[in-house]
């Protein structure tokens, strides 16, 4: 975890720190039966100041393994985080050591869906739980007739 330490003196003069790690995902330290991160997560941006904050620019990637929400497999959803921008400021920034540990175990948290469906969407168990879903013809909308 070394490699996500940034140390902002070695920064100045415009300097940036380049980020491109390959990481497993016990940092993440999800303690949830039903999420599971197994696959690396891969990192890639890169790291510099911009008069007294820390601009971090990031690209994530990972996968995550969810219950389907119909027949309760496991289902393996991609996981990314594109072009993300955070500024610290840098009086926030305590021994001049910035750890970017938690800011991308957020991100990568933040992203993980709430629901997932095996078969891009098509659980063949589908039509074995039909029956007991309400179909539109039972839903009542009181605003339809709204402009």
């Amino acid at each position: 975890m070394e490699n996500l330490k940034v140390y902002v003196d070695r920064l100045k003069g415009g300097v940036s720190h380049k980020v491109d790690e390959t990481l497993t995902p016990d940092f993440l330290d999800v303690d949830d039966e039903e999420i599971l991160f197994d696959d690396p997560v891969h990192i890639q941006g890169e790291v510099y100041l911009a008069e007294e904050h820390l601009v971090v620019h990031l690209n994530i990637d990972t996968s995550v393994y969810l219950p389907c929400s119909i027949c309760n497999d496991a289902v393996s959803l991609p996981v990314g985080v594109k072009n993300i921008y955070l500024t610290i400021p840098l009086s926030e920034i305590k021994g001049a050591i910035f750890d970017l540990k938690d800011e991308i175990r957020e991100s990568i948290l933040l992203q993980v869906p709430l629901f997932a469906e095996c078969n891009a969407g098509k659980c063949p168990e589908r039509e074995n739980i039909k029956k007991f879903l309400r179909t539109s013809d039972d839903a009542h909308f009181p605003f339809a007739d709204l402009d």
